[in-house]
């Protein structure tokens, strides 16, 4: 039995424990031996961020992967300091530490400390898009495909051996909810397998090219402020790639509006960047090129609606222009 400490926070982790936990994994098809199928796997403890504030309220609330530990009866650490864990973790005398959005960086001292040392599952194929935000940045540069690595992590960020990769063919319309979830599903898949190659003695690895690494970066509000003068493509990627967070945004008249779904028309229309006009469908706003019909919004102050409610509480599109 491969003794596992998980540490993760956000839910991207948890059809991975769904996976590994011994009430419901299987094994990939045709590794199924004396273990009847089930998986050889104990998640022995969860490490996660302390619960913060969120909401109107403020409210104190747990980390999704925190609700799930104590809903399937796993134990919970949640270290307030980084060297807290080197204790915790020589206590259990775990095999593997494996990570997942855990949301700080880790000493080699503590990465060691494990038999098999310690596994990252990060959201891209690495060396590209390493750091906080790589679905978020494969949505947004378009790319054709998207994938999970697992490497072997030393103290650098994301900068271990690589040791298995899984790739996935995307649309060109998925929204960061929607790849988060896949590729979630996908890295569920991939650690169930390469756990299982590890040990058998199977599992090789593969250094990465640092020449070729990509960053990417924590988001902040500003980064989701949108400029009309990009063509509507761009901005139709900024939309999908930065919502729910840190969410994609403009103003009309000194007031904030949120952008959450649009779709890309064709025209001809000479206008400035940013100005507001109706159409059959609805409410557009023009691009460098084209233009994007508003399929919801979020003005301050007020509920999510529709753009074509959000037009019809306008009184005039004369000179309207998103700013």
């Amino acid at each position: 039995m491969l003794k596992i400490i998980f540490a993760g926070t956000t839910e991207f982790g948890i059809p991975t424990l769904e996976k590994l936990s011994a009430k419901g994994g299987s094994l990939p098809a045709g590794q199924a031996g004396a273990s009847g199928g089930k998986t050889p796997f104990e998640i022995v403890l969860i490490i996660t961020q302390p619960d913060k504030p969120a909401g109107r309220d403020r409210r104190l609330t747990p980390p999704p992967i925190k609700v799930w530990a104590l809903k399937n009866g796993i134990p919970v650490e949640q270290p307030e300091k980084i060297y807290n864990l080197k204790s915790i973790i020589s206590n259990l005398s775990p095999d593997l530490l494996l990570v997942a959005a855990y949301g700080q960086i880790l000493p080699q001292a503590i990465l060691d400390l494990p038999k098999f040392g310690s596994i990252n599952i990060h959201g891209s194929v690495l060396p590209k898009y390493r750091g906080a935000t790589p679905i978020q940045a494969t949505i947004l540069n378009g790319d054709k495909s998207a994938g999970i690595t697992l490497i072997q992590m030393d103290e650098k960020m994301d900068h271990g051996d690589i040791l298995a990769i899984r790739t996935m063919a995307l649309t060109g319309r998925e929204t960061l909810p929607e790849l988060y979830h896949s590729l979630s599903l996908l890295s569920a898949e991939l650690v169930s397998e390469a756990l299982t190659n590890l040990v058998a003695g199977r599992l090789s690895r593969q250094p990465q090219n640092h020449l070729e690494a990509s960053y990417t970066k924590m988001l902040t509000r500003d980064d989701g402020k949108i400029d009309w003068a990009r063509s509507a493509a761009e901005i139709d990627r900024k939309i999908r790639a930065y919502n729910p967070e840190p969410g994609t945004w403009t103003t009309l008249g000194g007031k904030l509006v949120k952008i959450l779904e649009v779709e890309i028309i064709s025209d001809h229309k000479i206008e400035l960047p940013g100005k507001l006009y109706g159409t059959g469908e609805g409410l557009a706003v023009k691009c460098v090129d084209n233009s994007l019909l508003l399929k919801k919004v979020k003005p301050e102050g007020k509920n999510e609606m529709t753009g074509k409610d959000y037009l019809n509480g306008l009184q005039s599109l004369n000179n309207k222009l998103f700013l």
